[in-house]
């Protein structure tokens, strides 16, 4: 009901409508007033806070969290005295003929005669990347007239069809999928369409597709075996990136999604002999291995218990002693001389961690920590029983810190074939970088024997994992 419409004097409504106007603008004050206090405290707590939080790495680290004061105010880089390592030696590379500078015969500011001069050497690295080029090649034709068909020769170095020749091809496939250069800047460098480059990826990774059976049979077989998953986008979709691997293979998947339905894919459904170590991802439940809990996750986990419940003297207690524990099972591995000594060490490492997560405790937040020890009792302590296995899945999210960054470059797949490719190269791209220090040399090599015989079923895995490992 209006004001208009109640039986008062005109002066009382006058004095009620200013009063409701009053309130209003009462009201946009304070709604005002609680956004900006929001806003500056959010400010503030960036201010303060590390830039990823709990994720941020030690580089990112002004100084140690337990540093003492005279650790804070020193400086970084070598200490006084140190002679360094230097720079490596180029001896190795190939010596072009003396050059010799001459220094004229008068000076260039004042023109006068020079003296009779000396020499001063130096050394200078000269380094002209050549560009593509093209080459016409004639092939001779002949008729048969025993099979009734044309002979036409292989070109040397070139796979059938293909536009690029196999050192072209093995140098784009290298540096898009291993160096995380993009598509685009390899056209700017090399003059070429990127079309061209994307088709002749595509072909590449048709050839190469039957390799990936036997690398994910390598990859199961494995004592140990590191996984994990990251986002990535395809034509606008999200999607995932998983990957699994272990010492000298690895197998990327490119899916768009994240449920545990892929990392069985990749583990399979039969039993597998060794520990598949992860972070505490539910996806990686129920899977056919053993497996192990990543304690640079839990170490984090800790460290945010203690920051969201600051001044708690239980909660204080309790990181204190449970932290250096984990660190040292995350370092066990670095330090032991003999299996004997491992195995003892790694024992009573052990018991003290199940001494601290099974002791009694008040405070909820240290309850909720005790019961990831309590109920997972067989994904936790396998680094006690191997030495192979660590305690840890640092090895799983530095290999796949190139497929983050590229995904940060590229935005991710533009197509389902392109992440199909995608899968296929950083996977075979990526077990040859494990295994061979020439990665390039050996899949131009490979493509070349396949050149020689267009016409002849040619093992690829042979010639790509095999003769590399038998020639080291």
């Amino acid at each position: 009901m209006a004001l208009r419409d109640v039986n008062m004097c005109p002066w009382c409504i006058h004095h009620l409508a200013a009063a409701d106007r009053l309130r209003k603008k009462l009201a946009r004050v304070e709604a005002q007033n609680r956004r900006l206090r929001e806003l500056l405290g959010k400010r503030n707590r960036t201010i303060h806070e590390l830039p990823f939080g709990s994720s941020t790495p030690p580089s990112k680290l002004p100084y140690k969290p337990g540093a003492d004061d005279a650790a804070k105010t020193r400086q970084g880089g070598a200490k006084a005295g140190h002679q360094g390592h230097g720079r490596r030696s180029h001896a190795h590379l190939p010596q072009l003929p003396d050059l010799t500078v001459s220094a004229g015969c008068s000076c260039p500011d004042c023109h006068g005669a020079l003296e009779k001069p000396s020499c001063r050497r130096r050394t200078v690295i000269r380094w002209r990347p050549e560009p593509p080029a093209v080459q016409t090649v004639n092939q001779e034709e002949a008729w048969c007239p025993h099979c009734q068909k044309t002979v036409r020769p292989a070109v040397p170095g070139v796979l059938p069809q293909m536009l690029l020749d196999n050192g072209a091809l093995a140098q784009v496939a290298m540096l898009h999928y291993l160096e995380g250069l993009t598509i685009g800047h390899l056209a700017k460098m090399t003059g070429l369409n990127k079309s061209t480059l994307i088709e002749s990826q595509h072909r590449l990774a048709e050839l190469l597709e039957p390799l990936l059976p036997r690398l994910l049979a390598e990859v199961r077989g494995a004592g140990v075996i590191f996984g994990d998953e990251t986002t990535w986008r395809n034509n606008g979709d999200n999607g995932y990136a998983w990957m699994v691997r272990s010492v000298d293979t690895v197998v990327y998947a490119f899916r768009g999604t994240r449920a545990g339905a892929v990392a069985r894919e990749l583990v399979g459904e039969q039993p597998l002999p060794g520990v598949l170590c992860t972070d505490r991802y539910a996806g990686y439940n129920n899977l056919p291995i053993a497996r192990q809990f990543c304690y640079a996750h839990l170490l984090r986990d800790l460290e945010d218990l203690e920051k969201e419940f600051p001044g708690q003297a239980e909660i204080a207690a309790f990181v204190k002693t449970l932290k250096p524990k984990l660190t040292a099972a995350m370092r066990l591995r670095r330090h032991y001389t003999s299996l004997t000594s491992f195995q003892q060490r790694a024992r009573r490492l052990k018991a003290a961690i199940q001494e601290i997560v099974n002791r009694p405790a008040r405070h909820a937040g240290i309850q909720s920590y005790q019961a990831i020890f309590r109920e997972n009792p067989d994904k936790l302590y396998h680094w006690a029983d191997d030495p192979l296995v660590p305690a840890e899945n640092n090895t799983a999210e530095r290999h796949l810190r190139g497929t983050v960054i590229a995904r940060k470059l590229s935005f991710g797949s533009q197509s389902a074939r392109g992440a199909k490719t995608r899968e296929i190269l950083m996977s075979v791209l990526g077990t040859l970088a494990l295994r061979t220090p020439d990665p390039w040399l050996v899949l131009r090599h490979a493509l070349d024997r396949i050149a020689e015989q267009p016409d002849r079923r040619i093992e690829l895995a042979a010639i790509l994992f095999d003769e590399p490992a038998r020639a080291a």
